[in-house]
């Protein structure tokens, strides 16, 4: 059938027989309707040719986008009541033209904490006024009380650039706090490329570069340390993205490139899982041991489906990547590949004066949920460290066993020399060294510390438990059995914790007199030695007998005065269950109850 034989905006009605390939088997027959009404959003105005009609390259609107505004609503403060109990439940909304978005509702709070971000279009003749309100949610069908608003004029936002703004709502409506940045695009332009000059590259290298005259190391104001430098990010294009329309076997991908709290993004190429940007941003950075945050998603009308990220050190941004994406989590790879190129240029002094002051706040942060895969990722966190800490003592352990007599001599001859000729400066002296022996086994091929203390035993176990957990399978069960056991070993840890900082209150406060007299006469006994005797020869004497009691008697059994001094002391669980409870003392606590109830419930 030719559409062009049917009329405009009318109703035909047709019967058609279905046969088969062959046309001998009647497959019975179809009945259909067809409507043609024509699309006026396409027509040209009269006084402009339709060869210079802007055309979308996206199939959701019709008009000629210019950028994407990205709002990230943080926060809000002093809020009016509304409610009878001086609370509100507040929500807000932003309004740009026709478009409008809306944030969750928040129970019972004056000073709300959002932290949701928004991405609202801007078109060639939308308004430059964002509108910004604050309601107070009335449920069962009641309308919103209004709290305040604000305005702000979008006109005045630079590309790249982010905008901090405290608005203050009218009406003594309250404080809120927003987040903008502006990503410009052009979609009337075939060249999608954004380079920066040459000329402003130079003059870039110029505001940020040291002078090679040290004197000149310190000339620039203060009030600019927060300007460290430049971060200029080229996405040039992604490959092999995976399909996330299976229907057309294809994508909409697009990027988001967030770099502290500035985020700015790609425009959207259609119907391609190879997509070619070649778009380049400048973005001004404050820290520059931040990172470089790229997530690929997918655009649909009504949501964005996620593709992959990439994630990257500032610091190493100063060539071509091309990086795997990765998951969500950025544990796993993922599908297609993201090439980009990146140069940093920085002022190294602001650089190291910007890291000793507060780095600056992940204004969307958000403390992770407990979760059982966190919790156990966290806990073999803990244990390696663990397991080095362990390694050290055992290292030090065979030291001082003398089972091996060339190292423990050595050793007890180091103790002596250092212990002798220590000075203050000797510590900072000592972290360098340790220092500089990693940065040599990194790049040269030492043997490093952690290695080279921790013991082969030790070692080999740890391979052995990392293997099965890679191999094997765990059922739910086994899942939670190894969580309960985790679990019971926080707890324990936890237990003993907090027993030994009890004891060593009970120490001071005389719950046991016999053992607090006999710490006051030690610590006293103790003074008057330190006041004669340098503390030098005291640490001396103490680390020679030490290190050569195993040598002196191979049967000596080792002992820890101190913990076993702190494990004669009870702990509070400890003193209440031996606390003796006679008739007298539990009337008297029975009345005690009684009268603090009665007190409550007035």
């Amino acid at each position: 059938m030719k559409l062009s034989f049917f009329p405009l905006d009318d109703f035909q009605t047709f019967t058609e027989e279905l046969i088969d390939d062959s046309g001998t088997e009647d497959l019975g027959s179809i009945k259909f309707s067809i409507h043609i009404s024509a699309d006026l959003s396409h027509t040209p105005p009269p006084d402009m040719d339709e060869r210079e009609t802007p055309r979308s390259t996206s199939p959701f609107h019709e008009k000629h986008l210019t950028g994407i505004l990205s709002i990230t609503l943080v926060e809000a403060c002093n809020l009016r009541p509304m409610n009878k109990d001086g609370s509100s439940d507040p929500y807000c909304k932003f309004k740009l033209g026709h478009q409008k978005h809306k944030s969750k509702v928040l129970r019972r709070t004056l000073d709300p904490v959002w932290k949701e971000r928004f991405e609202i279009r801007v078109y060639s003749d939308s308004s430059s006024i964002l509108e910004i309100s604050v309601y107070d949610y009335e449920e069962f069908g009641f309308s919103d009380n209004f709290i305040g608003s604000a305005e702000v004029d979008i006109s005045e936002f630079e590309e790249s650039k982010t905008y901090k703004r405290e608005l203050d709502l009218e009406k003594n409506g309250g404080r809120m706090i927003c987040i903008f940045n502006l990503s410009r695009i052009d979609e009337s332009s075939t060249d999608s490329s954004c380079e920066i000059s040459p000329d402003d590259l130079v003059n870039i290298r110029k505001t940020y570069a040291m002078s090679y005259n040290p004197l000149n190391y310190l000339t620039y104001k203060w009030e600019d340390v927060e300007d460290v430098g430049v971060l200029i990010v080229k996405i040039i294009k992604c490959i092999d993205l995976p399909e996330a329309d299976t229907l057309i076997g294809s994508s909409d991908p697009f990027c988001f490139i967030e770099v502290e709290n500035t985020r700015v993004r790609t425009p959207t190429l259609y119907k391609t899982q190879d997509p070619v940007w070649n778009k380049q941003f400048k973005f001004h950075i404050k820290d520059i041991h931040s990172t470089l945050n790229i997530r690929v998603f997918d655009e649909e009308k009504n949501k964005y489906n996620f593709l992959g990220c990439v994630k990257l050190p500032i610091l190493e941004a100063h060539t071509i990547h091309r990086c795997l994406l990765k998951d969500r989590k950025l544990e796993r790879v993922g599908f297609g590949e993201i090439f980009l190129e990146t140069e940093l240029i920085y002022n190294p002094l602001r650089a190291a004066i910007k890291t000793l002051l507060p780095a600056e706040e992940n204004l969307l942060y958000e403390e992770p949920k407990f979760k059982r895969n966190l919790f156990m990722q966290n806990f073999k966190r803990v244990y390696s460290l663990a397991t080095v800490v362990l390694s050290l003592g055992l290292w030090v352990q065979r030291i001082y066993n003398w089972e091996n007599k060339a190292k423990s001599a050595i050793a007890l001859l180091l103790y002596i020399i250092i212990v002798v000729s220590f000075e203050l400066y000797m510590v900072p002296m000592f972290a360098a060294i340790v220092i500089i022996y990693e940065f040599l086994a990194r790049w040269v091929g030492f043997k490093s510390f952690e290695t080279w203390i921790m013991n082969a035993d030790l070692q080999e176990q740890v391979s052995k438990e990392e293997e099965i957990e890679d191999g094997e399978d765990f059922s739910l069960t086994a899942k939670m059995k190894m969580v309960m056991g985790v679990c019971q070993t926080v707890q324990n840890s936890l237990d003993l914790v907090a027993s030994y900082c009890e004891r060593v209150k009970n120490v001071f406060n005389w719950t046991i007199p016999f053992l607090s007299f006999m710490a006051a006469s030690v610590l006293i006994s103790g003074t008057i030695i330190l006041y004669f005797l340098p503390l030098r020869w005291l640490v001396l004497a103490w680390g020679i007998n030490k290190l050569t009691v195993k040598l002196r008697n191979p049967e000596y059994e080792e002992n820890q005065e101190l913990l076993n001094f702190l494990c004669r002391l009870p702990s509070d669980i400890e003193l209440n269950q031996m606390r003796v409870i006679t008739k007298e003392s539990s009337k008297r606590s029975t009345t005690q109850n009684k009268a603090i109830k009665s007190r409550w419930h007035k």
